[in-house]
């Protein structure tokens, strides 16, 4: 333990003190982790409102299962399989209910996005633009199935590698991989119907 760096050392002592039912020492892991479990915990579901709730509950389900954490991977990574695994649940129970949005883009942006989505290293967007796509590609994510949306916003918008999904999801990497694919299809197919039934 004496060659981990002292922030590591400190958060050990963190997780084993909250493992004896330390809620102190568990706060203190909150507070290191919160705003990351937050963004991860939007970035899934979309919704500010709903987010902030479900944060809360991935940390009431880290303090109940922190028994189980066995230290072998980073507790980063293991507080985001718990966030992960909350929100794809919470996914998979609303998806009959999921919200319809509005477009609101200009046909030529539409267009220039397209391009830019088949042909990724061909332009480049400007701030604008780039913001435009992110709205975009936050719509599309919103109509999602919440498996599509589990995988592609770990990789796409959290930036992990297909590894680290793997590790979080449990998932192989051959795996991941296949439903990367599919889901980025699923996503495509889903332009190319708001395209025609626009």
């Amino acid at each position: 333990m004496g060659s981990l760096p002292a922030q590591e050392a400190q958060e050990v002592q963190w997780v084993e003190r909250a493992q004896r039912g330390d809620r102190e020492a568990f706060g203190l892991l909150v507070e290191c982790y919160q705003r990351r479990v937050m963004s991860q915990v939007f970035r899934l579901v979309r919704r500010r409102d709903e987010a902030e709730d479900l944060a809360q509950e991935v940390f009431i389900k880290a303090f109940r299962a922190i028994r189980s954490y066995n230290f072998r991977s980073p507790f980063g990574a293991w507080l985001s399989r718990v966030a992960v695994n909350h929100c794809y649940d919470y996914l998979r129970k609303e998806r009959a209910s999921r919200i319809s949005y509005h477009w609101q883009m200009a046909e030529e942006s539409v267009r220039r996005i397209e391009a830019q989505a088949e042909n990724p290293q061909g332009s480049r967007l400007d701030p604008e633009q780039q913001a435009a796509l992110r709205d975009f590609v936050g719509k599309l994510l919103d109509r999602a199935p919440a498996e599509d949306r589990v995988v592609l916003g770990l990789k796409e918008l959290e930036g992990l590698s297909v590894e680290e999904i793997a590790e979080i999801l449990k998932l192989n990497r051959s795996t991941v991989k296949v439903r990367l694919h599919r889901a980025r299809k699923r996503m495509l197919e889903d332009l190319k119907r708001w395209r025609e039934g626009r």
